[in-house]
């Protein structure tokens, strides 16, 4: 069970780009050709290209696309059964159709291995993993978002969450996160990286009203394997070459998979389809999103009415744990691209009443 993370604690693996070739190399017999590090909160992501000629008895003929090699951050790496369980669920996502980066085995037969990273006197435990590389841009490369994207992430996120109802891991039984909607009380702990009293101000509010209506019926909601974080950095395109448009195609980094309500994963979604919206006005997004997520599923009446507070509390725990992150990692710009456009888009949000929201999104759907 990974822990929730203390104020002040560094949990990110420490490497250099040629620690990590070393690493591609001693465990998977690949030779690398290029190397490129991918953006990440936690973890350390490095995508690769590699000769065709392998020493990996377990990978006959090497992966055209490329690699990911992911070393996962210490706090993760302290429960190796989440390691499994997020192997196991891509593959159950790919028999079911989806498109997603699969994992593979590495000299020794395994699908990870724990390894010992030393920096400055220190050595920490961290457990690697290497994935397919699926092609295509980030949703985030893309621009404009166009409101059928936002229909399609609605279709995609709900087809997942579909296919996932058939799957389950024990190591979901315990698992926490600062990351999860389910821990939003734990993010009052760290408002104090927020400097603005009228931005504080804000989050406090919205957290409380979380804790006062979406933790005690979230007993009564129906509950899944979500993916848990299905934002912009996450979500693949391809081009339709017919139309010429970017479509969603795929999702990546399960590090935040976890059983919790339906409802968190349409909400996280709503949110993040919010952050770089300009067709329309990003309160509208949300509407376009659950027009393709009750095609293939209902919304049940409790989880209408608790999706607004939802869909403002990600956002809120967004801002907070991004503030926090970069005060602890300055100069990672990632860390603050929610903040770019975040407290504007989360005060509009808040300031409008639940009933013409509703009213609204309700206009589209």
């Amino acid at each position: 069970m990974a822990d929730i993370l203390e104020p002040g604690e560094i949990i990110k693996p420490q490497l250099t780009l040629e620690e990590a070739k070393a690493l591609l190399t001693r465990l998977y017999g690949l030779t690398p050709l290029t190397v490129k590090e991918f953006n990440s909160y936690d973890d350390r992501n490095f995508y690769f290209t590699v000769d065709s000629k392998t020493s990996n008895p377990h990978l006959i003929t090497t992966w055209p696309n490329g690699y990911i090699l992911k070393v996962t951050n210490k706090g993760d790496s302290k429960d190796p059964s989440f390691s499994d369980a997020q192997n196991e669920m891509i593959l159950h996502m790919s028999d079911a159709g989806l498109a997603v980066p699969e994992p593979i085995k590495n000299i020794s037969g395994n699908m990870k291995s724990m390894e010992t990273l030393s920096t400055d006197n220190k050595t920490s435990q961290n457990i690697v993993r290497l994935l397919k590389f699926i092609p295509g841009k980030t949703f985030y490369e893309i621009d404009p978002w166009t409101t059928a994207n936002f229909y399609q992430c609605g279709e995609f996120i709900a087809r997942m969450d579909q296919s996932l109802a058939t799957f389950n891991h024990p190591a979901y039984n315990n698992r926490n996160s600062i990351w999860f909607l389910s821990s939003i009380p734990a993010v009052k702990d760290f408002v104090s990286a927020i400097t603005d009293d009228e931005k504080r101000k804000l989050v406090v509010d919205i957290i409380d009203q979380f804790c006062e209506l979406v933790i005690p019926a979230s007993k009564e909601m129906e509950k899944g394997i979500i993916h848990g974080d299905f934002n912009e950095q996450n979500i693949l395109c391809s081009k339709n070459e017919a139309t010429g448009e970017y479509e969603i195609s795929s999702v990546i980094d399960f590090g935040d998979s976890q059983y919790n309500p339906l409802l968190y994963e349409v909400s996280i979604t709503i949110m993040y389809m919010m952050t770089k919206c300009t067709v329309i006005p990003p309160v509208m997004a949300g509407g376009h999103v659950l027009a393709g997520y009750i095609k293939h599923r209902d919304l049940p009446l409790l989880e209408r009415k608790l999706i607004r507070t939802c869909v403002a509390a990600r956002y809120a725990q967004s801002l907070v744990m991004g503030a926090y992150s970069y005060a602890q990692d300055p100069g990672n710009e990632y860390l603050l691209i929610t903040a770019k456009t975040g407290w504007k888009t989360l005060a509009e949000f808040w300031s409008l009443e639940q009933g013409q929201l509703y009213k609204e999104w309700d206009t589209i759907i």
